[in-house]
């Protein structure tokens, strides 16, 4: 599914998209996935750092790209949420079990060396809906927005390469858009890698 015509409400959109998120089914998924993983790999190299997620509820789950980027020798950051900020860091993932439980919203997260986005060369983004000009719609919580507002204010500054992660059914026509949006640079789904220009 994609909603072809603009949903003004933000509320309505979320629903619309989580209702067809969640109605895929556990093979349909796992099939994204990989199909992701493929379509991404050209990302995934040697040394670089390369910030992921962890998917929460039903996002789409990137444990194979992140395994596929380890095995490459790429350098794998996971978002943590610092107390009282919505700017993230990015935490080195290492080979310790050095896993915790954010105290306020009971999400996992690494405790590594820490790093901006500023510094990261490739970001892999969760979103709940993308448009067909590369604004992306999130969880309404403005972390993204906060962690990459440095991209508006230096619009020629290019690392890290914005790539936002979704199914097929997440892409709409057009997303409610805030002066703070930050454009991705590419989607990935199942289907394929999308370039924004």
């Amino acid at each position: 599914m994609t909603v072809n015509h603009p949903v003004a409400d933000k509320q309505a959109l979320r629903r619309l998209v989580r209702r067809a998120r969640m109605a895929l089914t556990p093979q349909q998924r796992a099939a994204a996935m990989r199909a992701v993983t493929r379509h991404a790999s050209r990302f995934l190299r040697r040394d670089k750092r390369i910030g992921a997620y962890l998917a929460a509820g039903s996002e789409l789950d990137l444990d194979v790209l992140i395994s596929t980027a380890l095995w490459r020798g790429s350098n794998i950051f996971l978002p943590q949420i610092p107390a009282g900020s919505r700017r993230l860091w990015f935490s080195r993932l290492g080979g310790e079990r050095r896993w915790y439980q954010h105290p306020r919203y009971g999400i996992a997260e690494y405790d590594g060396v820490c790093l901006r986005a500023e510094k990261l060369d490739v970001l892999f983004v969760p979103l709940l809906a993308v448009d067909e000009q590369g604004y992306r719609m999130g969880q309404g919580g403005g972390f993204y927005d906060t962690t990459l507002a440095f991209r508006q204010r230096h619009p020629l500054w290019r690392r890290p390469v914005l790539i936002g992660v979704a199914y097929d059914c997440q892409r709409v026509a057009r997303v409610p858009r805030e002066s703070w949006d930050v454009r991705l640079d590419y989607l990935v789904t199942e289907s394929g890698l999308y370039r924004f220009r």
